[in-house]
């Protein structure tokens, strides 16, 4: 008899029920509000920081003749003219390979890439006036040093250079490996080639799950923005991410550790493709650490010469108020930074050119 009698639904299964339908409407509703104002969207770069273009191989590459004719403030609020040109191939300058002159080959990053200043105001050209040399520059912002190695291999048996400069910088370690660069604050989140333990290269769009929804989502998105915010104000503990546990942990932080073993094997990868005639240099953009340190080990490591000189001059310049070095993101270099960097990387390559420095 009593399997005969209905058993109720218990109440607080209908109130589930009914707030899980409630947040679903909800959550549909603020979905489409949210797309018709646009919430979320990642506003267009505009220019001189639009030079990026997806490339396959790559993963991108800077614009095919991209140039900007216009006026910037640096972070002191000086304004400026900056006048941008790069060639068909992307490259900054290119110099004559034919010439007998000595052949200077640059690659790196965004500050090698110098958006922010003027084809004649860049490191690298004031160096080629100084040292009466042939130049050679590519870089473009959020490369990783296996970019740059593919950039190095396209490009070293065409412009036969006699010395490469390989401008690094601290977040190198981030673009080398996509785990970290998940958990990292810092992040370009665009499919691009990495190097894996087993030295093979495969292509990854370096975003979490949850990173991928927020980006399809704006419900989502505002939602757990909402949420840390919310946090945030009630416990005033932020949120910590990959930058604050490599600076804390160092190498007991195991992506970092892991990118390091990476950033290794690429510099294996770089150091066999120098030509055996061709001179190796690189210098750091900026001086953070542990990431410095680990550079110069990892340098020193593989014998290839890297020099801090560059970066002390900024550091100095810096520390004792001489003047402003930065352009208006407060990282990159305006003129006057340029010009350090460049009277410390001459300093380092006219004994290389007058060979005080061995081969590779």
């Amino acid at each position: 008899m009593t399997d005969n009698i209905k058993r109720k639904t218990p109440i607080w299964k209908l109130l589930l029920g009914l707030f899980f339908i409630i947040f679903l409407v909800t959550a549909v509703i603020l979905e489409l509000v949210l797309r018709s104002i646009h919430y979320g969207v990642k506003p267009a770069l505009t220019p001189p920081y639009d030079t990026a273009q997806k490339d396959e191989y790559f993963g991108w590459v800077m614009k095919p003749n991209y140039s900007y004719s216009g006026t910037k403030r640096d972070k002191a609020g000086v304004e400026y003219s900056l006048e941008l040109n790069y060639n068909q191939n992307g490259f900054k300058i290119f110099g004559d390979t034919k010439s007998s002159k000595p052949k200077i080959f640059f690659i790196g990053d965004s500050y090698t890439a110098s958006v922010e200043t003027s084809n004649n105001n860049t490191f690298y050209k004031l160096i080629a006036d100084s040292l009466d040399a042939e130049v050679f520059a590519y870089g473009h912002a959020g490369y990783g040093n296996l970019q740059e190695y593919m950039v190095l291999d396209k490009w070293v048996d065409i412009i036969k250079p006699d010395i490469i400069v390989m401008e690094v910088c601290s977040n190198d370690f981030i673009d080398n490996y996509a785990p970290l660069e998940i958990e990292c604050g810092y992040k370009v989140g665009e499919r691009r080639p990495y190097l894996d333990i087993n030295n093979n290269i495969t292509y990854y769009r370096p975003l979490s799950f949850f990173q991928k929804v927020k980006e399809k989502s704006r419900f989502i998105n505002w939602f757990s923005t909402k949420i840390e915010n919310s946090w945030y104000n009630i416990t005033k503990i932020e949120k910590r991410v990959g930058e604050y546990y490599i600076s804390s942990e160092r190498t007991n932080y195991e992506p970092y550790k892991n990118s390091i073993e990476i950033t290794s094997l690429i510099l294996d990868k770089i150091k066999n493709r120098i030509p055996s005639n061709t001179k190796f240099i690189a210098f750091t953009a900026d001086s953070f650490q542990p990431a410095m340190d680990d550079f110069k080990y990892l340098f020193g490591l593989k014998q290839l010469y890297f020099t801090k000189k560059p970066v002390s001059k900024i550091d100095y310049y810096e520390f004792e108020k001489l003047g402003n070095v930065r352009a208006s993101d407060g990282y990159h270099w305006n003129n006057l930074g340029q010009q350090l960097i460049a009277s410390g990387l001459i300093e380092e390559l006219k004994p290389m050119l007058n060979d005080s420095l061995p081969n590779k």
